[in-house]
């Protein structure tokens, strides 16, 4: 089998949505399913490029310099590329719009694959609502990496097939090595944990939609500001780094703002849980990535995590709107007697219910591979 793969979000140095995206292809790719990438607006590029890899291609199109060249660009590529059996859209905007686009034209069907902010937000953003529309209503199946998603698009498509694409994380991939327990060590260290107080991670891009302050509040209302400290790692929006930065509102905190993928491991392995309050969400990879580290999660019942998380089982969930809640969640997170029990859970839990081969076999499926 043949496939196009149609995304804005590669190559995985991107983050986010681009870690999924690339372990995606990879995977296809090792089961011996031809993949071609082709990657609108590719970052560092002036010219379209062909750039040859085992099990197939990435085809990247730079910036657009006008409305449309892109596109065009990208379709040029494609007609010489010779035939494809199936193209798929990763994201519902960019990607899902010209996966259904050239699959028409190719003759062929297509899958478009939506993740978080493609319809969470884009379906209601006037510049690219059009897409995701017009993605939804030609693809030949959806798949959506939370079954709240899944329903809300069948309820809107009820004609269309709409499945269930979890992400996936290799455990294997985050076995702690001696240098990441000597980072551990490390972080812990340079955070002074030695008073009982435990440590809560804050990975990634820490923008509007995590509601870090909402959260921080509902710390600071249910008196925990003295038994945690906070391990920043990622980027931070302007709200976020004020609120970090009063004393009245946030706990002692250690911030990274960037490290290397080989590095988060041990970043991971110095907290003792990770927080995910956000209003809306996917499949977050920092969820299952700190998971497989053992990471307890603290998080909202937002998109899948409470599809993930069981609470008080591997993790602790509490409602979306409620600051109470939230505060409640962290104290009784904070409250937990045996802590490495949980954590063992947690990585036992995310090792099997999200493998990379149940993944793929979805994907497989959608694609009719």
């Amino acid at each position: 089998m043949r496939v196009l793969w149609i995304t804005d979000r590669y190559p995985p140095a991107k983050g986010g949505m681009a870690v999924s995206c690339a372990r995606q292809v990879r995977g296809l790719r090792r089961r011996g399913i031809g993949v071609d990438v082709l990657v609108m607006g590719a970052l560092g590029v002036f010219e379209a490029v062909v750039e040859e890899r085992d099990g197939g291609a990435d085809l990247l199109v730079p910036p657009e310099t006008e409305p449309a060249m892109g596109s065009n660009e990208a379709w040029v590529m494609v007609q010489g590329r010779g035939r494809y059996d199936h193209v798929v859209g990763f994201g519902a905007s960019v990607g899902g719009f010209h996966a259904v686009t050239f699959a028409a034209w190719l003759g062929v069907g297509s899958t478009v694959l939506v993740r978080g902010n493609d319809f969470d937000r884009d379906w209601f953003w006037p510049q690219r609502s059009g897409m995701v529309r017009e993605a939804f209503a030609r693809a030949s199946a959806i798949g959506a990496v939370t079954m709240e998603k899944v329903e809300r698009i069948r309820a809107l498509y009820p004609g269309t097939r709409v499945e269930w694409t979890p992400n996936s994380v290799d455990v294997s991939r985050w076995e702690l090595l001696a240098s990441d327990r000597a980072r551990r060590e490390e972080i812990r260290g340079l955070l002074r944990v030695d008073d009982g107080a435990r440590v809560i991670g804050l990975f990634g891009e820490l923008k509007a939609k995590k509601r870090i302050p909402f959260w921080l509040e509902a710390v600071r209302d249910a008196g925990l500001l003295d038994r945690v400290r906070l391990l920043v790692v990622g980027t931070l929006d302007g709200p976020t780094a004020a609120v970090l930065d009063d004393p009245a509102i946030a706990p002692r905190s250690l911030r990274i703002p960037f490290c290397a993928p080989d590095e988060l491991a041990g970043l991971y392995a110095a907290a003792d849980f990770v927080a995910i309050p956000s209003m809306f969400e996917g499949m977050p990879n920092v969820l299952l990535e700190a998971m497989a580290c053992g990471v307890v999660p603290i998080v909202s019942d937002a998109g899948a995590m409470r599809e993930v998380i069981t609470d008080g089982a591997n993790g602790f969930v509490f409602a979306n709107a409620s600051r109470v809640a939230a505060g409640e969640a962290t104290a009784r997170a904070l409250g937990v007697s045996d802590l490495g029990a949980m954590s063992g859970r947690v990585r036992g839990f995310v090792e099997t219910a999200f493998s990379m081969e149940r993944e793929l076999d979805v994907l497989c499926g959608l694609m009719g591979a």
